[in-house]
């Protein structure tokens, strides 16, 4: 018996089985509830997914115009849709629960934007957060573990925004004309009153007086201060000049006095250094290059019987108070332009207005004239260029159709007398960087189309005039971009 006894204690055999028993429970408990973790999980990355895709759809459309949320909501219910395959009911489409419009963030990613950040003004509206309908997963095994657990919900939000920017932008700034007015840039633009007010873009004619201490309206995007390079971005017809709200823009200071030759190359002229662009493409000159000259059409030669876009009354006795004096009022002289250069003709429908204009009383019915832009792409859609290549006998002596580059105008799909360019809040750049040298990183508050409305001129003549034609918009504009981003 005690050999028995002996031999039971040292056998080994079956010891495997023992230990089964006692770890099998905590196994396939842990393989048990990976299954639902894994559930749970995937319905949670399924969530985010459809709550991010939703948030960047509606950040897409955030573009500070006033019908911006409206199209924010839209593209929300109608471009995206994503599903889920875990929750009760097995799975379907992830729903849109709720949506906010958000004009800032708080500076912590882990605070959840308040009330105070909300916002409903379409010009305001920069970010938008989407929080999606929760689902709920109900659980197969852990409730086996723990019996009061028997589902879960799952959440999920996201916050998203754009920033735009433009691929063949004009080395350019202008200060923002409404920075510290009640009416924002974005509402301004979508009015006629604005958009044919008369702005001076380069240095004023007062050379003293300058954006900031060296600064007259140059931007370096080459980060290099080469005269030359800006030089060559104003006279090509795409300038390989990318920038954006995000990666913000460089100052060039400076008074570039070589710029002229290179942006009348836009208006058929070539002399200095792009005297050689006369056969060159790229340098081709706009469709429509009235000007108010004539005699040699590709030298600087006004003449007091043609007339060009004429100036805003206001820059003839320098009673401008709008920017500092570099912004007029709009109302430039229709009536004479038309007389000029459209042979008095007595009934004019531009921009969808019909014009009535009475030459012995000097006046147009309405009073406010279109904007230069839209008597410049007039003439160009109706065929209507000033000078006998389109009239046959016309009242000018010049001729608006392009003569001197051996192509003739430009074939590129952008219009050669728009020029890009950033807008800039200057007086609080001022106040917390500073508008003096070359100053790195400035921030971009939006871009717009600049139409070029003379060519410039030599000695206090040299500064650069056109009227702010609207933004750059995604979708018209070819040479907008839009980076749209997960915030938070």
């Amino acid at each position: 018996m005690r050999d028995f006894i002996r031999q039971f204690q040292k056998d080994i055999a079956g010891s495997v089985a023992v230990w089964a028993v006692l770890t099998a429970p905590v196994i396939v408990g842990g393989l048990a509830l990976s299954v639902d973790v894994s559930r749970m999980y995937n319905l949670e990355h399924e969530l985010q997914i459809a709550a991010d895709a939703l948030a960047k759809a509606g950040a897409a459309e955030l573009d500070q115009r006033g019908d911006s949320i409206e199209r924010a909501h839209r593209a929300i219910a109608n471009l995206v849709s994503n599903a889920q395959k875990f929750g009760l009911g097995g799975g379907g489409e992830v729903q849109t629960g709720s949506v906010r419009f958000l004009h800032d963030l708080p500076d912590n990613d882990y605070e959840k934007p308040g009330p105070e950040f909300e916002t409903t003004d379409p010009y305001k509206a920069a970010y938008v957060e989407v929080e999606v309908l929760p689902e709920t997963v109900r659980v197969i095994f852990s409730r086996q573990i723990a019996s009061h657990i028997s589902s879960v919900t799952l959440e999920a939000s996201s916050i998203a925004g754009a920033s735009g920017g433009v691929c063949g932008a004009a080395p350019l700034f202008v200060c923002n004309p409404y920075e510290n007015s009640a009416t924002s840039i974005y509402e301004a633009m979508e009015t006629l009153d604005f958009q044919r007010r008369l702005v001076e873009f380069k240095t004023p004619r007062n050379n003293a007086d300058t954006y900031g201490p060296g600064n007259f309206g140059f931007l370096d995007p080459y980060g290099t201060g080469d005269n030359a390079k800006i030089d060559e971005a104003i006279a090509i017809n795409n300038p390989p000049i990318c920038v954006s709200k995000a990666s913000g823009v460089d100052l060039q200071t400076g008074n570039i006095a070589s710029l002229r030759v290179a942006l009348n190359t836009r208006f058929d002229i070539y002399e200095g250094k792009f005297k050689k662009y006369a056969s060159d493409p790229l340098y081709a000159p706009a469709a429509n290059v009235t000007k108010g000259y004539s005699g040699d059409p590709c030298k600087m030669d006004p003449d007091p019987t043609a007339m060009g876009l004429p100036r805003d009354t206001c820059f003839s006795d320098d009673s401008c108070t709008k920017m500092d004096g570099r912004m007029g009022g709009g109302d430039w002289d229709f009536v004479s332009y038309m007389e000029t250069n459209h042979n008095a003709t007595t009934n004019v429908t531009i921009g969808g207005i019909t014009y009535r204009l009475n030459y012995a009383a000097r006046i147009s019915v309405p009073s406010a004239p279109p904007s230069r832009y839209q008597v410049y792409r007039w003439e160009i859609e109706t065929g209507a260029i000033p000078g006998a290549v389109s009239y046959g006998t016309s009242s000018t002596p010049e001729e608006g159709t392009p003569t001197c580059h051996a192509s003739g105008p430009s074939t590129s799909e952008v219009d050669r007398r728009i020029l890009y360019a950033a807008v800039l809040n200057c007086d609080e750049i001022e106040a917390t960087i500073g508008m003096n040298g070359s100053r790195n990183d400035l921030p971009v508050e939006t871009f717009v189309k600049v139409f070029l409305t003379e060519p410039m001129e030599k000695g206090q003549e040299n500064t650069i005039w056109g009227e702010i034609a609207g933004p750059v918009v995604k979708g018209q504009d070819k040479v907008a971009v839009d980076r749209v981003s997960v915030a938070r």
